[in-house]
Parts: structure tokens; C-alpha cells; sequence
């Protein structure tokens, strides 16, 4: 079984990418094109929207390099969750390699569409390929931060700021954002909070028995 198989043939496809940073989580927070409220901007998995033709692989690699400057290696992930809008998940499945971490059904936030479509977003692990710096297009990322698992699954309930970020350990790695902006968590930022928040959740009640 692989990816194409489970993602409807008519549906909208994006990837995402989940990297660690130092023992953080690395997203990228949204560019000056990327319309939200005054004084907030979302935060989500490096990658991007599937052109016409594309594999899930070939795009993430390839919004890796624009939206970073750098290469990445896709990590095969062993299990696969299937993730619904709501976070829940509905299944776990093993798929060929390279198989994403998991399957995110979301919806879709661009305003050129006339009606809101599924969107399915291919999240996989991966690292950078090397050391190099990175280099940001401020219209399509204003920065790259790298927070804690703790406030990312935090994100969930409120909005979170610079402040939060660095008060819990986490960093701006590249790029600049403001004091006092407002960050809430987008596609595989915010799959991958619901599914963190979820593990943690089981562990608990583990714990408790």
C-alpha cells in the first residue's frame, strides 16, 4: 500500500515536513503574502501545496529548497496515522517507503477557492542534508522558529508569542519575528500537536493504572 492510494484521486494534496532542531520541533512561520489577523501569523511544517504531476516527496524536497535554501532527506517513518481535521486519529497503517508519519486531512485555507475542498497533507520526518545557511523569502516565511513539545501541544489552546518561545527554551533559528506576535498552529504543526497531545494523554492514564 502507499500514499496515493489512501488520498482521494479529486482532492487538493500538500506535504509537510517534521524536523527536529536540537531536540525542538522546527516550523516555519508564515510570510508577509499569507493574509491573518493583524498582529498574528501561523506557524506550520516546512513544505507546501503539490503542483500538477508532483509526488509527495518530489514537493516536499522541493518546498524544502525554497522556502529554507537547503536540502532534506526524507526519513521513512514505521507506522503511518491517519489524521483527521479534528485531530483524532483513525487509523495506523504501515506503508512502503518512504512513508510519512502521518496523513493529515485538513481544511483548506486559501482564498482563491470557491468552496472549501479536503486537503491532504503528507507529513514526513526528515533532516537537513547539510550545514549550510539557511536562506528565507520573507514574502513566504518570515522565519523559522524551533519550540519545545510542551508549548507546541500548548498551541493548541492559545496563541502563542515570541515571549512563550523563548521563555520555554525554544529559538528563532532564521529570519525575524516581531515581539508580541501572535503565533496558532497550522497543517503539520498542528497535526502533529494533536497527535504529541495525544501520546502524552495515554501515557498518563498508563501511568495512572
Amino acid at each position: 500500500m502507499n500514499i496515493n492510494s489512501l488520498v482521494p484521486d479529486n482532492s487538493e494534496k500538500g506535504t509537510g515536513l517534521i524536523i527536529k532542531h536540537r531536540g525542538l520541533y522546527l516550523f516555519q512561520v508564515s510570510g508577509r503574502k499569507h493574509r491573518t489577523e493583524f498582529g498574528e501569523r501561523f506557524f506550520a511544517g516546512i513544505g507546501g501545496h503539490c503542483e500538477e504531476g508532483e509526488g509527495f516527496i518530489q514537493a516536499a524536497k522541493r518546498e524544502a529548497v525554497e522556502e529554507t535554501g537547503k536540502a532534506v532527506e526524507i526519513i521513512h517513518s514505521a507506522r503511518t496515522d491517519i489524521v483527521q481535521p479534528d485531530g483524532s486519529v483513525v487509523d495506523t497503517i504501515e506503508l512502503t517507503s518512504p512513508a510519512p508519519r502521518m496523513i493529515y486531512e485538513m481544511l483548506d485555507r486559501r482564498k482563491d477557492l470557491p468552496e472549501k475542498e479536503p486537503y491532504f497533507i503528507a507529513c514526513f520526518n526528515a533532516h537537513f542534508a547539510d550545514d549550510t545557511p539557511f536562506e528565507l523569502d520573507p514574502e513566504e516565511v518570515s522565519a523559522l522558529i524551533a519550540i519545545p513539545e510542551e508549548l507546541l501541544c500548548e498551541s493548541l489552546e492559545r496563541k502563542i508569542a515570541l515571549e512563550d518561545i523563548i521563555s520555554s527554551g525554544g529559538e528563532v533559528v532564521a529570519g525575524s519575528l516581531e515581539t508580541g506576535t501572535f503565533l496558532f498552529p497550522l497543517g503539520t504543526a498542528a497535526a502533529l500537536a494533536h497527535l504529541l497531545k495525544r501520546a502524552k494523554e495515554l501515557s498518563d492514564v498508563d501511568d495512572d493504572v
